[in-house]
């Protein structure tokens, strides 16, 4: 897939990688651009997707160039293939769609995980070598990607030069159902193009398979693994992204961003996500609470009755109009 010669793992240093897993729309973007302006830690943004929306559809990167004219990209995929055009964009996007989300209930055997990992052909080797030039090229300490998949994740984990830790990051899933119905303009193709909507079963479908496949792939690797819930790093911001420094050994120390409930952010090079990455300046961090008032009822109802078992789980009250109580964190940073 790459007319340059392969290099030997013992050229690099192992690929710390923080991957914030689970279901879309839980915050990750916010999340991810706050850590994005910490020293040594690369905003890579859903990375899972780079060859789809970034390349082969010309999507733009959250500097604001579109992706294959941007500097930083266009550096890493010299690095690692020798240009973009050494790369079968188009290629990878075919063998991702082998291991995909739609296989995800398949996927909770382990024989039959291990028998799509066989259909993927290069498909490791060649995002292994992208997230090695990412790191040589920026010279990062930890990556960070929020593709949010957990079936990408398992791929990345397959790969021993990927030093990889995943934040489980979980939200009440009507605030969840309530975002994938807004219409949203897609930024990352400009003017004129939406985001994705999920309907009134799909989106509470889509959560209860994703986090449970998250925890089947994770959470038996509890030095590997991190619950976090959205509303707990709004209520606490500092404290949260602290504990998950400790996670993945790292300082991650937000406090000279943050003042007033809003944080401080500049420009990242997140490949691909939530529109709001092109966002700068101040941003506030605060509950979206719009749900509670503006989500019809008829639509809460079948978003609790299909998500309970892990609303329970996860320490969401049933009752729409409760708030659910904030979690201590162990030092470790894993949720108690």
């Amino acid at each position: 897939m790459s007319s340059s010669a392969p290099r030997a793992a013992s050229d690099y240093a192992p690929v710390k990688i923080l991957y914030i897993g689970g279901t879309g729309r839980t915050g990750s973007t916010l999340i991810e651009r706050v850590l994005g302006q910490l020293a040594g830690v690369f905003n890579g943004g859903e990375l899972a997707f780079v060859w789809k929306h970034g390349i082969s559809e010309g999507g733009r990167c959250s500097c604001g160039n579109q992706l294959v004219h941007c500097p930083v990209w266009q550096a890493i995929f010299a690095d690692a293939f020798g240009g973009f055009d050494q790369v079968d964009a188009a290629d990878m996007v075919r063998l991702r769609k082998r291991f995909n989300s739609i296989h995800l209930p398949l996927m909770l055997t382990k024989g039959i995980r291990r028998r799509f990992m066989r259909r993927l052909g290069p498909f490791p080797e060649t995002v292994e070598q992208l997230y090695r030039s990412i790191q040589t090229v920026t010279g990062s300490r930890i990556i960070v990607d929020s593709s949010k998949e957990p079936h990408y994740s398992y791929i990345l984990r397959s790969r021993p030069a990927l030093d990889l830790y995943f934040l489980h990051l979980v939200r009440d899933p009507r605030a969840i159902a309530f975002s994938w119905r807004r219409k949203r303009e897609e930024l990352g193709f400009g003017p004129g193009s939406f985001m994705r909507r999920r309907a009134a079963v799909t989106s509470p479908l889509y959560f209860d398979v994703s986090n449970t496949a998250a925890e089947v792939f994770w959470s038996r690797s509890p030095d590997r693994y991190m619950r976090l819930r959205y509303e707990d790093f709004v209520a606490r911001p500092i404290e949260t992204l602290k504990s998950v420094g400790d996670f993945v050994g790292e300082d991650f120390d937000i406090s000279p961003l943050f003042a007033d409930g809003s944080v401080s952010v500049r420009p990242t090079h997140s490949a691909w996500g939530n529109p709001t990455r092109f966002e700068r300046g101040l941003i506030p961090i605060a509950p979206d609470a719009a749900w509670r008032a503006e989500m019809p009822a008829w639509r809460q109802a079948v978003t609790t009755a299909m998500t309970w078992p892990l609303m329970l789980r996860y320490g969401y009250p049933l009752r729409a109009g409760q708030l659910p109580r904030p979690r201590p964190m162990l030092p470790s940073g894993r949720e108690i």
